[in-house]
């Protein structure tokens, strides 16, 4: 059986790690198609810049669940001078240090002939009864039983009619002056690290990070773990009966001795489950009202970039503002803002000498410059979830076509199916996703034999 995996990320990486680790290499025949010759790193874990840290602590960043401690003692082993040690697992290691690991891993792999890397582009995908065939933007084609589409986070179109720069492509932050006004759209994990970056770079300017709410993340503490049964999550309910639930539970935790960050961390095992027991509107006014509110508790920063941040805003050089763009246009060397402040009914204008897009994540897959997606829409492979935020994707990761038909050879992982389980764009859940991937690719075979 020949398993092709397009994306070299840290998703495509982690899933042909698994599936070599899983299966014997006589079995199968595993290619990763990625463009770039480094795997494992892709967007995120491809900075240089060592105040960005990881926001998930090193004791759940493990590449194997049944081996949690197995990224602490990578470090322990490594020790190189230049990175961070971490005395325990409750520390967050830079990004950068991450990809390595992950990098490292992946050359296992593809050092010992389990793996081979095709260094090339995947344009086209066309499944048949027997096999899928992919085209390959060098002109030759490669046909596989199965596919597994992990690109990972696509490129993100700009700010609708924002001239604003999108954060981490080259030259995001190039030529701006020591003094320059800033302006950051998103107040997310993304506006942290790009306000860490623009203050290690030497910027000693006024940086304003403008969002609907005004909301910061909130940072991890240390805490009590927690365990909850199936039977104590209210599956199905009311999303303002579980809200309320949820509210309940942190309330509970912090009168035992914890707070809501264990009840938050003990729900994670049921947010997928939790997730598809939801109707489709109970997700649309999730999104909507909730999911804001969710995101600053549920995806936290490290508390070294807490302090970062604190001291930024004490000192009077980072200024948060809850509202919204009515328009902007660029005249010159500055970028004019209007600002319609929450609670406010009249409009502030600013020169700013450059606006980064921290937003967040690519909405609508339909707008996304991948031409595997596209072309996986044009044939009708593909379609957008019922919420346009990602693909549609079954409950087994096969991918949805236009007429609703789940594949029975092309699977999804990542963050191109959150949609399907939301949580599956950290590590954590994409670690899992790729063990049952391997685990049922392993199945199949033991059947075949």
């Amino acid at each position: 059986m020949r398993i092709a995996i397009v994306g070299g990320g840290a998703t495509g990486a982690l899933a042909a790690v698994h599936v070599a680790r899983r299966v014997r290499d006589d079995q199968l025949d595993i290619v990763l198609i990625e463009p770039r010759e480094a795997i494992g790193r892709g967007v995120a874990y491809s900075t240089p810049d060592l105040g960005h840290l990881l926001n998930v602590r090193v004791s759940n960043m493990s590449a194997f669940s049944d081996q949690p401690n197995h990224l602490h003692e990578w470090l322990k082993r490594r020790g190189h001078p230049d990175r961070p040690r971490c005395s325990t697992p409750f520390c967050f290691i830079p990004r950068a240090t991450y990809g390595d690991y992950v990098s490292e891993l992946a050359g296992g792999v593809l050092t010992s002939g389990a793996v081979r890397h095709i260094r090339d582009v995947c344009v086209d995908l066309s499944e048949s009864a027997e096999a899928v065939t992919l085209g390959l933007l060098s002109g030759i084609s490669i046909e596989a039983d199965r596919v597994v589409l992990a690109a990972g986070h696509d490129a993100k179109p700009s700010l609708e009619g924002i001239p604003a720069q999108q954060p981490w492509t080259e030259g995001s932050l190039a030529g701006l002056a020591r003094d320059a006004p800033i302006l950051i759209v998103g107040s997310g994990l993304t506006m942290v690290d790009m306000t860490v970056s623009l203050d290690r770079r030497g910027h000693r300017g006024p940086i304003t990070v403008l969002s609907r709410r005004g909301l910061l993340p909130s940072a991890h503490r240390p805490t009590m773990q927690s365990h909850l049964a199936e039977q104590e999550v209210p599956f199905g309910s009311e999303l303002s009966a579980s809200l309320a639930w949820i509210r309940g539970l942190a309330t509970r935790l912090t009168a035992e001795g914890a707070d809501w960050r264990s009840a938050v961390d003990a729900l994670r095992p049921h947010t997928q489950r939790l997730w598809r027991s939801m109707t489709l509107e109970q997700k649309r006014r999730f999104c909507r009202h909730a999911r804001a509110y969710w995101d600053i508790h549920r995806h936290r920063m490290a508390p070294e970039l807490e302090r970062h941040i604190a001291a930024l805003h004490a000192s009077g050089r980072l200024k948060l503002i809850a509202g919204r763009i009515l328009g902007a246009q660029q005249a010159g060397d500055c970028v004019r803002v209007s600002i319609l402040r929450r609670g406010f009914g009249a409009t502030e204008d600013h020169c700013f000498a450059r606006v980064i897009d921290c937003t967040g994540l690519p909405e609508n897959p339909k707008r996304s410059v991948n031409p595997l997606i596209r072309a996986l829409f044009a044939r009708g492979s593909a379609r957008v979830d019922a919420l346009g935020i990602g693909l549609d994707v079954a409950e087994n990761c096969a991918l949805v076509d236009a007429e609703g038909r789940p594949s029975r050879r092309v699977q999804v992982i990542g963050p191109l199916a959150r949609a399907a389980f939301w949580e599956c764009i950290a590590i954590p859940d994409i670690r899992l996703q790729c063990e049952e991937i391997a685990e049922a690719f392993a199945a199949e075979l033991a059947e075949n034999v």
